[in-house]
């Protein structure tokens, strides 16, 4: 008889431990599990995420596309925790868009401090000495119906002299804020102060021949004067056929 209560016990003993020590390997497991989750989640949380900072301050009124085209915003890293709501990353983003308040030097640059809609207009997209110059455009020499606002072109200035007539680049890489789509439509320029001053004067003492510039990586022309004899000797400099 007691040795069918021993061994009961010695039974009830061996369940007990095996018991137990399945206990202890699903507590193991459901503690690597959590450590596996926290360490994911902390990861996540201080994982840099790039985001847009004003360099310089940039005042109320400011344009996006100001912005994004004079880079007046470094790109910097950020844990998760540390971005503002609505920081924008995309420079893009900022396009047509304009500062709804004063946005000071090392300050993340949110959505919430732009418009919510792009305003597309000039004086949106001027800034410092930069000016807009409305010049009376016609035909092909100046591009009517052929380029669009937002593209950027070269002006070439022609005008007479003693040898004839000559021809000179003016400036180089301007922007058509208004492009001339139609006969009677100015080409409006984006210049800075001085450049607006001087083709306001050339446009009304000569004529002003545009030239469409690549979309692309365009490399500025070089500031070359050419005569009407310069133009006559380098036709008859050419190779004749026969």
């Amino acid at each position: 008889m007691s040795n069918v209560f021993s061994g009961k016990v010695t039974q009830s003993r061996g369940w007990t431990i095996g018991i137990g020590v399945a206990a202890a390997v699903l507590a193991a497991i459901l503690l690597i599990v959590y450590l596996n989750r926290y360490r994911t989640s902390v990861n996540d949380t201080a994982a840099q995420t790039p985001v847009l900072v004003a360099k310089n301050l940039i005042p109320l009124g400011t344009s996006g596309t100001v912005v994004a085209e004079k880079k007046l915003y470094q790109v910097a890293s950020y844990a998760q925790d540390d971005i503002k709501i609505g920081a924008v990353a995309d420079p893009a983003y900022l396009a047509g868009r304009v500062a709804l308040v004063d946005i000071f030097p090392g300050q993340q640059i949110t959505s919430a401090e732009f418009s919510a809609e792009p305003i597309q207009t000039i004086p949106t997209q001027l800034t410092g000495l930069q000016r807009a110059v409305a010049i009376p455009a016609s035909g092909a020499k100046n591009l009517v119906g052929i380029a669009a606002t937002g593209d950027r072109i070269d002006i070439y200035y022609g005008t007479g002299s003693a040898s004839g007539q000559l021809l000179a680049l003016l400036a180089p890489d301007v922007l058509l804020l208004s492009a001339p789509t139609a006969e009677g439509t100015p080409a409006i320029l984006r210049l800075g102060a001085v450049a607006a001053q001087t083709m306001a004067l050339a446009s009304d003492t000569g004529t002003l021949w545009f030239l469409l510039r690549p979309a692309g990586d365009a490399k500025n022309p070089p500031k070359k004067v050419i005569t009407q004899q310069q133009l006559l000797t380098l036709i008859n400099a050419q190779p004749k056929n026969n």
